[in-house]
């Protein structure tokens, strides 16, 4: 009889493990939604036309879990503004938790001061986004606090 709970202990016990391991693993496909906070590290202005730089910052997952929550986020940007024209364009790196990471590329417009939106695409990644693709729509927007950004990204992904 005791032979007979120890087995079964040992199934429950291996159950769990096989539940808890299959969790973290990511969908081949879905969305991300992403909240950022960055501050403006670098910004160099060549004239009053184009200036350049970095951002670094962390990601929370909307979910309060799960994929880029509680990551870190890099990113360099370039803005072209001339009369009526304000473009900009640069490449981010989001790394979780773990250190794999997701490579984006965006394009945007700013419409209002210190307002920013555009597009994500997502370019690569690594670990357990290796191959990753996809998109979404991003926003930001100037605090006009010590050069801080707040951001949000909805980013639809497939893995192959």
């Amino acid at each position: 009889m005791c032979k007979n709970i120890i087995i079964w202990m040992a199934g429950v016990a291996l159950a769990c493990l096989c539940i808890n391991a299959t969790a973290d693993v990511l969908p081949k496909s879905g969305e991300i939604n992403l909240q950022s906070i960055y501050k403006g590290t670098s910004i160099t202005k060549f004239n009053d036309d184009y200036s350049h730089g970095t951002l670094t910052g962390v990601t929370f997952n909307e979910m309060g879990k799960g994929p880029l929550h509680l990551g870190k986020a890099a990113c360099s940007f370039s803005i072209f503004t001339h009369k009526k024209i304000n473009k900009s364009a640069g490449f981010c790196t989001y790394e979780d938790t773990d250190g794999d990471k997701v490579f984006i590329r965006y394009t945007g417009t700013s419409e209002a001061v210190g307002k920013w939106n555009g597009s994500d695409e997502i370019i690569g990644g690594t670990g357990k986004f290796e191959g990753i693709m996809g998109g979404g729509a991003g926003s930001c927007a100037n605090t006009d606090k010590r050069g801080e950004f707040p951001c949000t990204a909805k980013l639809e992904y497939r893995l192959p």
